[in-house]
């Protein structure tokens, strides 16, 4: 059997409304969407990277694959990975990733080659002219596996100079968005013809609207400080939409339909045995996540969303907070800090989550409440703790990235 080589475009902080959405410019993205399946109600497993690349690589939740934030404990020993079935079944896999996803982390498993590049190097850069260089010449092994995570849209955000001006967006982030547009249309260009493409983002991305808001919220920042400064954009600390929401466009040239559209609720948790099935390889036994399609074929799977926030790094286990997402509501409560409200929003109604309804709905907050527990239950204790080597490597990346102090 030949089997396709697969992409995984991961792009950090990318939210939903990234694919046409923003009114931003976006011509590569948009001809990806063209030829693939668009996923447009794809749910996050977190609002922080570390745990969602966990899910990607394992189609199961933090509880058992044992990430249960940006650093700290690593994967599970035990636990089969996307990339390690993948090399089983013949393939090379690389893995070129940046920010917290240190190979200490347990994420490297599987992987022939892992490559964490500072995240200072951007694909616009000479190690992204390498890796162009490999690609045309067609240097890698195949078939393979390319888990390939960007960071231009992660704060402080990459924007070239000629995409330094309105025309490409009305604040940092869409200008990145437009820069990053361009900067990987070469990348896709350098492609065998049948490869399988995924777009997806880990998490989103909480924004400042306008850049003159922007502005006032930095020169309050540079007069009080951070520490005295309420966070207005970044991601981690909760579960709302625009943190869980995240782009799923799917391009397997003679596998799926060009220009699908998938409107129902999918999850992170189910691209790693969609990408198995889409490779002819089967997956393992008891994932939580299942592939996807079916639903590309039609057919209504009626899935809902286990969802997590883990808070700052430097926060508190009373920080937490887990969810529960359906195709109508989202239940939100905070596993350590019972004094701390629980949340319920009707999305149907009210999709920028602005009304919490937990006591007029005490039916569906118990409901959803079970099965938050359910998964939580699923835990295999707690996972052997890094070496003190291992976690002064991830605290120095963390303060290098900003989280810490």
């Amino acid at each position: 059997m030949i089997r396709p080589n697969v992409l995984v475009l991961l792009v950090d902080c990318m939210r939903a409304d990234a694919l046409g959405g923003r009114g931003v410019a976006t011509p590569t993205l948009d001809a990806l969407v063209a030829r693939g399946v668009h996923f447009t109600q794809a749910i996050a497993s977190a609002s922080s990277t570390t745990p969602c690349v966990a899910t990607m690589l394992t189609g199961m939740y933090s509880p058992r694959h044992g990430v249960r934030a940006i650093g700290g404990r690593p994967l599970r020993r035990e636990v089969a990975t996307l990339p390690g079935i993948l090399t089983a079944a013949g393939y090379h896999t690389i893995a070129e990733v940046t920010g917290p996803l240190l190979p200490e982390n347990g994420l490297d498993r599987g992987f022939a080659e892992y490559h964490c590049r500072p995240a200072t190097e951007y694909l616009s850069d000479p190690w992204g002219a390498g890796l162009l260089h490999r690609l045309r010449a067609r240097s890698l092994p195949e078939p393979w596996f390319l888990f390939l995570h960007l960071w231009e849209l992660h704060s402080p955000r990459k924007v070239l100079s000629p995409f330094k001006d309105r025309r490409y967006g009305r604040n940092r982030y869409d200008r990145a968005l437009a820069s990053l547009d361009a900067t990987v249309a070469p990348l896709l260009d350098a492609l065998p013809p049948d490869t399988i493409v995924v777009v997806h983002g880990d998490h989103g991305e909480r924004l400042i609207a306008s850049n003159l808001e922007y502005r006032w919220y930095r020169l309050w920042r540079d007069v009080l400080g951070p520490a005295r400064t309420r966070k207005r954009e970044g991601h981690e600390t909760d579960v709302y939409e625009v943190l869980v929401r995240v782009p799923l466009v799917v391009v397997a040239p003679g596998r799926v339909p060009a220009g699908a559209i998938v409107d129902q609720l999918v999850r992170q948790v189910d691209l790693a045995p969609t990408l198995l099935e889409l490779a002819g390889v089967s997956p393992p036994a008891g994932l939580d996540g299942v592939s996807l399609l079916p639903a590309v074929a039609g057919a209504e799977l009626d899935l809902e969303a286990f969802v997590e926030a883990f808070g700052r790094v430097r926060g508190t286990p009373r920080d937490r907070r887990a969810g529960w997402r359906t195709s109508r509501w989202k239940y939100v409560i905070a596993p350590n800090a019972p004094d701390v409200a629980a949340e319920l929003y009707d999305l149907a109604a009210d999709p920028r989550e602005r009304r919490n309804v937990a006591t007029l709905h005490p039916d569906v907050a118990r409901a959803l409440g079970t099965r938050i527990a359910a998964v939580e239950a699923t835990a295999a204790g707690e996972v052997p703790a890094l070496t003190a080597a291992e976690q002064a490597v991830i605290e120095r990346r963390l303060r290098d990235l900003g989280y810490v102090e």
